[in-house]
């Protein structure tokens, strides 16, 4: 009597492309293959151009919302440094530095809103431009074929 075992395969440890980056590669594809191409259609040219512009402004807003982030975590590592640098509180009631640690701990409540506040900005700033590219992906499509 023999116990069959399953055996699991892994295909690709890489996960499938989310739609949003599978429109960004196409978009990308479509200005490349547009710089090489010369004497077209000026408004299919033009769509491209304006998929260039946006492509340029969603890496932007990549790269500001990522410093933001990394300024936000910064100051929460600092002021969190600062609140474990205090001495223990001493074996008494009333501790002197109480109020200064809780001013510190409302300070990294409030950086914590605050990343909070730019996710979200993030991701809505992010689903404009997105709205946009495909907008643009669609109408060179409609126009190409």
């Amino acid at each position: 009597m023999s116990v069959r075992t399953k055996r699991i395969r892994i295909l690709s440890e890489r996960p499938k492309p989310s739609f949003s980056q599978r429109l960004e590669q196409q978009a990308r594809e479509i200005v490349r293959r547009g710089r090489q191409r010369e004497g077209q259609d000026p408004i299919i040219s033009l769509i491209e151009r304006d998929m260039a512009l946006t492509l340029d402004h969603l890496d932007r807003l990549r790269d500001v919302h990522a410093e933001i982030r990394s300024s936000l975590m910064r100051h929460e590592c600092n002021l969190g440094t600062a609140i474990l640098r205090r001495e223990p509180p001493p074996p008494v009631y009333e501790d002197p530095r109480l109020p200064e640690r809780d001013r510190l701990r409302d300070r990294i409540r409030h950086l914590d809103e605050e990343r909070r506040r730019w996710s979200v900005q993030y991701v809505r700033d992010r689903q404009a431009i997105l709205d946009r590219l495909l907008s643009l992906a669609n109408r060179h499509r409609q126009l190409r074929y």
